[in-house]
């Protein structure tokens, strides 16, 4: 039997095998007026905390979902994260039948609902703040929207990169690498 010579360096490959890991659903409802009414509250406390901001300065960077301006600004920030969010966790995301899709934002939507299909070892006790997680992620990216577009430094204070890693580490589980354990023992001798 003639055995392939393999060259200095190069190790096996290991296949993945072609069977699915078991899997569950959960579901994440996220509410729209909890996502606006932070978003108002953190505005608010930014222009509250600025003594040198005038009343017409103040006025228009503390939002306020009730004017139709303010709130039309927003829900298309919030629906952007979301969008964002959502093509970063397609992996996870239950797949779903839609035939068609507009960009209009329709107030009789009052949540966004995540529905996921998350590994079998999936510890349920992390859904609770996964749904924090995916909270803050909505308010801080329109935070961070909302500030960019004055062209103000508050805008970086709410960057979003580490929480969407955080809802993507959540969503995959725990690392399957493992480390081997030292071959030889502690490295000084004990006597």
């Amino acid at each position: 039997m003639n055995h392939p010579i393999v060259p200095y360096g190069y190790r096996p490959v290991i296949l993945a095998s072609d069977q699915k890991a078991a899997s569950k659903a959960r579901t994440i409802e996220i509410y729209k007026n909890e996502v606006f009414k932070d978003i108002d509250l953190y505005t608010h406390k930014h222009v509250d905390a600025r003594e040198d901001m005038g009343l017409r300065t103040g006025n228009a960077v503390s939002s306020d979902n009730s004017e139709n301006v303010d709130g039309a600004v927003i829900a298309r920030y919030v629906e952007f994260r979301d969008a964002q969010l959502r093509t970063k966790i397609q992996f996870a995301l239950a797949p779903e039948s839609e035939d068609y899709a507009d960009d209009d934002i329709t107030l009789e939507k009052n949540k966004y609902t995540y529905h996921l299909i998350v590994p079998d070892g999936f510890n349920d006790n992390t859904l609770r703040p996964l749904a924090e997680y995916i909270h803050r992620f909505l308010v801080w990216g329109a935070l961070f929207d909302w500030y960019s577009q004055f062209g103000m430094n508050q805008a970086a204070v709410y960057d979003t990169g580490t929480l969407l890693d955080n809802i993507t580490g959540i969503l995959r589980g725990p690392s399957i690498v493992k480390r081997p354990m030292q071959p030889f023992g502690p490295k000084e001798k004990i006597y």
